[in-house]
């Protein structure tokens, strides 16, 4: 599904996201473009907003403060990690590259993060986890129910550390791009997980509650936009929320994640049992991580960044990617003032219209 670029005559790694984005552009075939890059809507206004939305986060910095030992390492859905960062659930990512899967559960090893392995994953969750990365497991809310008490028990056996429930996903929406460039996956790279692919829609908050009964790993649920929403899966057990619009792929009016994430902490519990709030959709920096701790997430997850590191070179293209990401957090907490992210949760943080006063 690749262009015919080899190894050998691709430039030197991009530094910047907007470079990882044109670099991958440039070697994937138009249909896996249109697969990995496509978002709802003719305009992919969700898809666009995410990153108007974090650019608009303005944070006031704590200096003079001594910062000349910091540190980027975080916990991440209750696991150490080398940043407060870990990669986001995503299929079919051997359409990007060969064993695609694998090479970016590799990269997370090496670097120290975790990953989340999705149910559409092109491998299999018991391969991922011998990559040696630290790994949950994505559930989307399959019809058949069997099914999905078999991914649980699996990600469960394979040793995942959580399960992550998407909620954002009653049906496929797909993209108009991806209708137009005529994409479709097939061949050998298919789910590697399950043939059982058909989503129920029917999925309620009393599913959500059996589920958390049910497992013996700490449930997320994913896919979170308002303080309602937030406070249900808080009520029914869940371990967490992520703030998620599907990075846009699923509605392309959805509520960019920057401007659901202070209004969902906001109306969480500040006391009484631990409660993880993370956030996805449109982050592609080190600055924008420190953007979403100061909003009230205490880590965020990667989608698209990573596989456009991936198209580019595999594993080491990954490893390019979050090691940029790493040290553009490194940076940016020092300029904050911060010597670790949980300092950075205290930032005061602007979600700021140009020639408006400050809405936070």
């Amino acid at each position: 599904m690749r262009g015919a670029l080899l190894m050998s005559e691709i430039p030197p790694a991009p530094i910047t996201g907007e470079a990882e984005q044109a670099a991958a552009r440039a070697v994937l075939t138009e249909p896996t473009w249109a697969f990995v890059s496509g978002a709802a809507g003719s305009s992919e206004t969700s898809k666009v907003a995410n990153r108007l939305a974090w650019d608009s986060v303005f944070l006031e910095h704590q200096l003079p403060v001594d910062v000349s030992r910091s540190s980027t390492h975080g916990v991440v859905f209750g696991v150490a990690s080398e940043a407060p960062i870990a990669v986001a659930p995503m299929g079919l990512a051997g359409l990007v590259w060969p064993h695609g899967d694998l090479e970016i559960a590799a990269a997370c090893a090496e670097v120290g993060v975790p990953v989340v392995v999705s149910t559409m994953a092109s491998a299999r969750v018991e391969d991922i986890v011998k990559s040696g990365a630290q790994c949950a497991f994505q559930l989307y809310w399959l019809r058949d129910s069997a099914v999905r008490r078999e991914l649980v028990d699996r990600a469960e056996q394979a040793g995942c550390v959580a399960l992550f429930v998407t909620v954002d996903a009653p049906v496929r929406r797909g993209s108009e791009r991806e209708r137009a460039a005529e994409f479709s996956p097939g061949g050998d790279v298919r789910p590697a997980m399950t043939d059982s692919t058909e989503l129920d829609a029917s999925l309620g908050w009393a599913d959500i509650e059996r589920l958390v009964a049910s497992t013996s790993l700490p449930v997320y649920v994913k896919g979170i936009l308002s303080p309602e929403a937030a406070q249900r899966a808080h009520a029914a057990g869940a371990a967490g929320v992520v703030v998620s619009n599907h990075g846009g792929r699923q509605l392309d009016c959805a509520l960019p994640t920057a401007l659901a994430l202070p209004r969902v902490k906001r109306a969480l519990p500040e006391n009484g049992r631990s409660f993880d709030v993370l956030v996805d959709s449109g982050i592609t920096t080190g600055t924008d991580v420190v953007r979403a701790l100061a909003l009230g997430a205490s880590a965020v997850l990667v989608g698209r960044q990573i596989l456009y590191g991936l198209a580019r070179g595999g594993m080491q293209g990954v490893l390019n990617v979050l090691r940029r990401m790493t040290a553009e957090l490194g940076q940016t907490l020092m300029m904050t003032g911060c010597t670790t992210p949980a300092e950075a949760e205290t930032l005061p943080a602007h979600i700021l219209n140009y020639g408006q006063q400050p809405e936070l």
